[in-house]
This record gives structure tokens, C-alpha cells and sequence, in this order.
């Protein structure tokens, strides 16, 4: 079966293999030859059997081994030497060194399907979606991988240097050895084997073959941002992590970074995989995250570049957001808030001595003093107290640890998904996952029964009213289109510090501001929370929006924002100071990944500059605080109403309605007057906020027709400064 479709987007850039670990010395290369080509002639072998177990070194007799012009496969028409289907492939091809003292470092290209062992002289050099050591001839690759070059894709780039290059090699006779595995067997109909050696020359002597004109050395460069470099010995995958190295240049502030610099920041062992969901499928610059290690290979807690320490880390790479800085300024909201949200730091990433764009350094999302500050809920943590925090969970995508007992809004037939993040699903105790589906559980019940019918507590005892206030202006502000349904993150504390589940941190913001053309995100106007996107949007929002008491708090603290980091003076600063940050490095950037006048989904408008995208920002983030000015619900007055007070006194009816609906206000409802010589304010708004009918009152009856038919919030503010807010509907 043909897998093209799965990687359809990859081919079209250079998806980098990255291999061993130590760096070349750009500074001592002169140039660069070829001392293998895939069309070369290989000796080869398919696996039905096992090969001698010296079939990868020089003193294997190959005199009984077919040959054939590479790259030799099937399936693919990328193939000069076509075999039979097999599960897994044997190649060797002998070169002769003159000099290997001459020789600073090596290059082994690929393109394969679907995975491979490369050796040099015996010596495993690369290796890319295989196990086992050595690998097995009947053993399956362990991913789908298509050969990416005969679809105007580029070969993927190992460098060769687990040892000195000078030890692998022998002056004379060498052999570059290749098995190649296939994936999931008979259903697997192509098989591409396209290899290349190159070595890199410390003098002008020309001793072997030019490189292919797609061939491209390592490049040094200079940077302003501090330069980190991963040197990894496989390529790397989504899962699990594997073995790298890190090494992190920053010299003294008003010094230039160099690529050749010596680490002086930061160097150690680490292990790293991909990141993201979406990012991995649509976009070349991949994100990553990665662990930090000491010599054994155990977690060890780092800080450089100013962070606290701590072991887990995230490097994003944003492309679709080419102002590079959207998940920067969203961070810096939050924290502006008064809530914990990662830090970051922009920073050159080089991959292999490849440069890789400009990257977010970021805190991974976890349970630590310097992150989500909560008690450390150990194994043994199974009753009372110690059971009742802290836990940090979200909704997201991926495979659910438990589902809602409710549905989203207008969406029956779904129900929310939640994940553990700390504990995570592996180190989570039963009782501690029991005891947090309970909570929630208790949360939603509460949340859905308006009426509390049957109820001890009121949902405001489940929940801080303060951080899911600021969570829900966060996101309408940004107006994240994965805002409420992915990537949402709560924390619970312990009983003993207060108990409550908190809204946050806040995370992934690539889509905000803007920068998506589908869930009605590029208009600055109307409110995410009933967008739905997907249909997936808890519930809770609602109520909570509609709830005369937390409207109040939202008001209010929206308000103290808007005189502070929400003021458009401030996002605007913070803004430019960031672009003066960056520097060059945007233009080094936008030349490795060349987006700024080309459509990268889900862009909402292609401006064709980075100063272009910058004010298409800043005009959106204007637009939208505007907006949310004039359409925020609530009122920030002293006291909400209470089930005792006047309101009980106003009758709305029929509700439903089909036709007119009647708002009745006796004299006892209110005293005083206010608006002039009124007793009362009524507004209706539709879903998207909209305003649709107001009026002034004295006691005595409203009544409001001509509504076409739909979901609405009415709104009744006494004189005496009591209201509230109920939904009524026409049908």
C-alpha cells in the first residue's frame, strides 16, 4: 500500500535526519567531496535469511552477492535496480581513502522506505525507525517513513562522528555498509534504498568525487539571540525521547553570538522528541521537547539562560506565526495576570550544525515550585488530605484518561475529554485518579443543575472564581482558536490550600490574534466561549458567563487589566521591545523558512513582510480590546443579586416564548430611581453579545417582540443597584 498521503505535506521541504553526536569544525574545512553515490554499484542481498555476522565489515567474501546500480528497491520508480518485495535489505559499497588525516568530518545522506541501519567499518554510524542491536533481517521498521526525494523532497542529513571520523576510517580500502527494513510486511508495496557518503576536506587537495549539486555543508552563523545546538543520534521521533546532546552559547550582553563559539552557557546530555499534533503533519520546522540529563542518564534539574532549574523543556518553533511572537506575548499576559505561565526566551536553534530558524525556549507544563506551584501529591498520597491536591490536567486532543458525564454545548453526541498531566497517566495512583474524576464530576453536576436541585454545594465551591475570570478574558482577548476545547489546563490545590480547581496555565497560543481562518477567529468581534468550533466547548461557560456574581468579578477584573497590562499602550510596547530582541534574526529566519508572502495554514491574511504582519497584529489586538469594552457582560458594582432580594419580585413570561415575551416589575421590586426618573434598565443581547433591545422602566410591564428566533440574555438593573441576568429563548 502506497503510504504517500502521510507524508503529502513533508515532501515538499527537507525533513533533516539527525544523527550522531559530536559537531564537525566548520573552521578547519576547506571543502567538501563525495566518496559514495546512491548510483554507485552495490553489492546487496535481501533478507530472507540472516547475513554472515561479519557481513558489515571489510573481510566479508561478497563474491556471491548480486550488484546492481543504487538505489535498489521497488515500488517507487526511484529505483535503478528493482528486487523482489522483501521485508529488509542488506548493501555494501567498498571506498578507498588516500588520506584520512585530511579528512575533519562525514555526511551520510538517505532516502529510504522504511527504515535503516547505516555502518562504517562495522561501526553503526546512523540509524533511523529500527530496533535491535543489531537489527534482526526479519525485523518490521517501527514507523512508516516514504522516500521523499523521487516527490521533490531532500534527502535526509546524519552526521557521522559518534567517534573522531579519523578512527572509523582506514587509509585504503573502507565499506559503507546499509540494512534497510520495511514496515508492517505485505502491506507494504514499495522499498527505496538512496545512500550517500561525503567527507569534508581540511585542505584543497582533490583526491575523490564532487558532491551532488543538492549538496549543502554546514554553515556558520552569527546571532543576537543566545544559540542553542542539539546534536541528536537518531532522527528524532514523536515518541519516545531519544539520546542527544545540547550545547548552548551566550556571550556577555552586546556581544554577537557565534555558531562556532565554544558552549559557555550550557552543554549536557539530554533526550528529546517531537512535539505537537498538527505542527508535526503541516509544517517542516518541527517543536520539540526534551529532558535534561547528569552522566548516568538520570533527570537532572538545570537552569541556564536565566530560568529556574528544572529537567523538562520545550523548544517552539513557530512558522505559521510569523510574527515568531504571539505565544510570547500571550505568556506575558498571563503572568501580567499574576498567574503562573511558562517563561520564555527566544534563541537560535541549530539541529547537526543545520541551522533550524528562531525557537521559543519554554517551561514544559508540570508540578514544581518554579512552575504550577502545588503540593507534591506522591505514590503513597491515597487518603485524607494529602489525597485533595495538587493534580494538573487538561482537555485536549489525544487518547482521553476519562470523559465528562456531560456533553458540550449543542453537542449531544460528544462529551468533554480530560487528561492527567501531573501525575500522568502512568505515575497517577487509583485512588488519586478516582478521587480528581470525582471532583470534576461534582464541579460539572453542579454547574449544569442552574437550579442546584438536590445539591449541597453551589459550583462556586468547586472552583476559584478569580483565575477562571482572567482565563476567560485571556482567551477572548487572544481570541484563541483552540481556546476552552484543547489545550486547556487546570490545577487542583489541597484542601489545605483552599481546595479549588484554577484555570491555567495558559498555553499554546500559535492561533491567537488573529491568525486562523476557520472558527470565525480573524474577526475581532463576537466571543469565542459560544464560537464552538468543533461543537466541543465545555459547558461551564456558559453558566458561569450568565451568572449575575461572576459576570461581576469578570467586569471588574477586566476593568483593573485594562488600566494595566491590558491597556493597548502596554500590549503595544511590550510588543515592539520584542521586535527589537529579535534582530537579524528574523531575516536569518524567514530566509531558512521563506513563509512571509505565501499561505501557511491557517493564516487568516498574507501580508508579504514581517513589519506587515507585526501591524496586522497590533490593528487586530486594537479591534478586539474595543470590542470587548463595549460587549463585556457584567457590571462591576458591589454585591451581585441574592435569591432574597427584589429579584424574586420580577416575573419573565413565557419563557420560551413563540411570540412576546413579558418582563413584570411590581413597586416593591425597587425604590429610588435612577436613569433619570426610571426604576430599571432592561437589555436583551443575542449569543454573539450583540445588544438587540433596551429599555427604561418604572414597575409595571415590558413587553418585547419582533425577536427573531433564537437564544438570548436578558438583562433587569435595579435602582437600587441589584440585577441579573436570565436566558430566555424564542422558538
Amino acid at each position: 500500500m502506497k503510504k504517500n498521503i502521510i507524508f503529502l505535506v513533508s515532501t515538499l521541504f527537507s525533513l533533516t535526519g539527525f544523527a550522531t553526536g559530536d559537531s564537525i569544525n566548520i573552521n578547519a574545512i576547506n571543502h567538501w567531496e563525495s566518496v559514495v553515490y546512491a548510483s554507485d554499484t552495490w553489492h546487496y542481498q535481501a533478507g530472507e535469511m540472516a547475513p554472515p555476522s561479519d557481513w558489515n565489515t571489510l573481510g566479508l567474501d561478497r563474491s556471491n552477492w548480486p550488484t546492481g546500480r543504487g538505489g535498489i528497491g521497488y515500488g517507487d520508480d526511484d529505483d535503478e535496480t528493482t528486487i523482489s518485495p522483501t521485508q529488509s535489505l542488506f548493501l555494501r559499497r567498498n571506498f578507498n581513502i588516500t588520506d584520512r588525516s585530511k579528512i575533519e568530518g562525514a555526511y551520510l545522506h538517505a532516502d529510504y522506505d522504511d527504515g535503516f541501519v547505516a555502518y562504517l567499518n562495522g561501526v553503526e554510524i546512523a540509524r533511523s525507525n529500527v530496533s535491535g542491536t543489531p537489527p534482526a533481517h526479519d525485523t518490521w521498521a517501527t514507523d512508516l517513513r516514504e522516500a521523499m526525494v523521487y516527490q521533490n523532497g531532500l534527502h535526509e542529513r546524519h552526521i557521522v562522528g559518534v567517534l573522531d571520523i579519523r578512527d572509523l576510517l582506514h587509509d585504503g580500502d573502507n565499506v559503507l555498509a546499509i540494512q534497510v527494513h520495511n514496515y508492517e510486511g505485505a502491506v507494504s508495496s514499495d522499498m527505496s534504498a538512496i545512500f550517500y557518503l561525503s567527507v569534508a576536506i581540511n585542505d584543497d587537495s582533490r583526491d575523490y568525487r564532487p558532491t551532488p549539486n543538492w549538496f549543502s555543508g554546514p554553515k556558520a552563523f552569527e546571532s543576537n539571540l543566545p544559540i542553542v545546538k542539539i546534536y541528536a543520534n537518531t532522527q528524532i521521533p514523536d515518541e519516545p525521547k531519544v539520546p542527544a546532546r545540547i550545547e548552548i552559547i551566550n556571550n556577555d550582553i552586546g556581544q554577537i553570538n557565534k555558531s562556532t563559539d565554544p558552549p559557555n552557557e550550557y552543554s549536557g546530555d539530554i533526550r528529546i522528541e517531537l512535539r505537537g499534533q498538527s505542527s508535526q503533519f503541516f509544517f517542516p520546522k518541527k517543536n520539540y521537547g526534551f529532558e535534561t540529563l547528569d552522566s548516568l542518564g538520570m533527570d537532572l534539574d538545570t537552569s541556564f539562560l536565566g530560568f529556574p532549574a528544572e529537567e523538562d523543556w520545550v523548544l517552539h518553533g513557530p512558522y505559521s506565526d510569523k510574527t515568531l511572537l504571539r505565544n510570547v506575548l500571550a505568556t506575558h499576559l498571563a503572568q501580567k495576570m499574576g498567574q503562573y505561565a511558562s517563561r520564555t526566551r527566544f534563541v537560535d536553534l541549530s539541529v547537526n550544525d543545520e541551522y533550524w530558524g528562531t525557537y521559543i525556549l519554554m517551561e514544559k507544563i508540570k508540578r514544581d515550585k518554579n512552575r504550577v506551584d502545588l503540593a507534591n501529591l506522591k505514590e503513597e498520597d491515597i487518603e485524607g488530605e494529602e489525597l485533595t491536591g495538587g493534580y494538573v490536567f487538561k482537555i485536549d486532543k489525544g487518547e482521553a484518561d476519562w470523559i465528562s458525564n456531560y456533553s458540550p454545548v449543542n453537542s449531544p453526541d460528544l462529551k468533554v475529554q480530560f487528561q492527567y498531566v501531573s501525575p500522568n497517566r502512568d505515575k497517577i495512583q487509583p485512588e488519586q485518579a478516582a478521587y480528581l474524576q470525582s471532583y470534576v464530576d461534582s464541579f460539572e453536576r453542579a454547574i449544569v443543575d442552574r437550579q442546584f436541585a438536590g445539591q449541597v454545594k453551589h459550583y462556586s465551591e468547586f472552583i476559584d472564581y478569580r483565575s477562571f475570570a482572567e482565563n476567560i478574558l485571556h482567551s477572548e482577548l487572544t481570541k484563541n482558536v483552540d481556546a476552552y476545547r484543547i489545550s486547556s489546563y487546570f490545577h487542583k490545590k489541597k484542601i489545605t490550600n483552599g481546595g479549588k480547581i484554577h484555570a491555567g496555565p495558559v498555553w499554546d497560543f500559535n492561533l491567537s490574534f488573529g491568525n486562523a481562518d476557520y472558527c470565525g477567529t480573524a474577526d475581532p468581534t463576537r466571543w469565542m466561549y459560544y464560537e464552538h468550533c468543533d461543537n466541543s466547548n465545555p459547558i461551564w461557560y456558559h453558566t458561569l458567563i450568565t451568572d449575575p456574581e461572576f459576570s461581576r468579578v469578570l467586569q471588574c477584573r477586566w476593568q483593573e487589566l485594562r488600566e494595566g497590562p491590558f491597556h493597548k499602550d502596554s500590549i503595544f510596547q511590550f510588543i515592539d521591545n520584542q521586535v527589537v530582541a529579535l534582530g537579524n534574526a528574523v531575516d536569518r529566519n524567514f530566509e531558512r523558512w521563506p513563509t512571509l508572502d505565501i499561505y501557511v495554514w491557517p493564516n487568516a491574511t498574507v501580508t508579504g513582510s514581517y513589519n506587515g504582519e507585526i501591524e496586522f497584529m497590533k490593528n487586530y489586538i486594537d479591534l478586539r480590546l474595543q470590542w470587548m469594552d463595549d460587549n463585556l457582560w457584567g457590571e462591576c458594582t458591589p454585591s451581585a443579586v441574592s435569591p432574597h432580594s427584589a429579584k424574586a419580585a420580577i416575573k419573565i413570561y413565557p419563557n420560551p416564548t413563540s411570540d412576546v415575551l413579558n418582563i413584570s416589575t411590581p413597586p416593591e421590586a425597587s425604590s429610588g430611581q435612577v436613569f433619570g426618573k426610571k426604576t430599571y434598565l432592561t437589555k436583551v443581547r443575542n449569543l454573539s453579545g450583540r445588544l438587540v433591545f433596551e429599555q427604561l422602566g418604572d414597575h409595571g410591564l415590558i413587553q418585547i417582540g419582533h425577536l427573531p428566533k433564537g437564544i438570548y440574555f436578558l438583562e433587569v438593573q435595579l435602582a437600587n443597584g441589584e440585577r441579573f441576568i436570565e436566558k430566555v429563548v424564542k422558538n
